[in-house]
């Protein structure tokens, strides 16, 4: 956290969340893939 300059884990979260992505659809589809990738 330090390296990256972060306060607080919720600044962290806040910064890694959909609401802060510029393109939120593209978030979506990313982790739609990856919960593809993980079903057995």
């Amino acid at each position: 956290m330090e390296e990256h300059e972060y306060d607080s884990v919720q600044l962290m979260q806040g910064s890694l969340s959909q609401k802060s992505c510029a393109h939120p659809a593209a978030f979506e589809r990313a982790n739609y893939m990856r919960a593809l990738k993980s079903y057995v």
